[in-house]
């Protein structure tokens, strides 16, 4: 599933600049129509209908992305639950939840992950009561911030375009902003496949037994802990 997600996510990066390109092109269009001596309204339909098509085609990428990205979540998370006494901050129904929650999927997903990572950590001891003191890793906190950015930048830039008929300079802001968006969803993307790489390995290594099954560890002095 780690494998598919990662794919798909290359999909879905690919998309967004395809996005990018045709709110581009439309502001191409828009622009050499009303400054041109002649008006072509099928170069407007055109326009139209290839940044639809492709949103549509968007739009489908991106569902099944986070369809097969959540399942492997959810089945990570069910793995971290066997290597880790630990509490995690959220019930399990939060690997789903925390995505489709307006507000709190700001934030919430990232501390799904976090405690995934950290209940898969070998160095984290089988007997851990409480896994929100370990702190993140530096990988999560990049790929969170980048995907972020990129979801913010996208929905301004869509939104700005349903407000009645574009004009052309809000098509170019609506381009210059679909680009950073791209940009950062790319980053993301990088970032959310080694996520992806670095749990799987995390999960590879840690001996396969679960932590009822193990004595509790010695209380240690110093913290194991360190960025993954």
């Amino acid at each position: 599933m780690g494998h598919a997600a990662s794919v798909l996510i290359v999909v879905v990066t690919v998309m967004s600049w395809l996005t990018a390109w045709t709110d581009w092109h439309s502001y191409q269009v828009l622009k050499a129509y009303e400054s041109g001596p002649t008006r072509d309204p099928a170069k407007l339909d055109q326009a139209d209908l290839i940044s639809g098509s492709l949103g549509i085609v968007a739009a489908v990428a991106l569902l099944a992305s986070a369809v097969v990205f959540i399942v492997w979540l959810w089945r990570v998370r069910w793995n971290a639950e066997m290597f880790c006494r630990g509490q995690h901050r959220f019930t399990r129904g939060w690997v789903l939840g925390s995505w489709i929650c307006p507000v709190v999927n700001l934030w919430y997903p990232k501390w799904v992950v976090d405690d995934i990572v950290a209940a898969s950590d070998p160095r984290t001891p089988p007997q851990t009561l409480d896994l929100r003191p370990i702190p993140g890793t530096p990988l999560v906190w990049a790929w969170w911030l980048t995907w972020v950015v990129g979801l913010v930048l996208d929905n301004v830039a869509q939104r700005s375009v349903l407000d009645g008929a574009p004009k052309v300079d809000e098509l170019l802001t609506n381009a210059a902003m679909s680009t950073v968006s791209a940009v950062s969803t790319t980053a993301a993307a990088v970032l959310a496949i080694l996520v992806i790489q670095r749990v799987n390995e995390l999960q590879t290594v840690r001996a396969w037994t679960p932590w009822w099954a193990q004595a509790p560890a010695q209380p240690q002095q110093n913290s194991p802990f360190g960025p993954l």
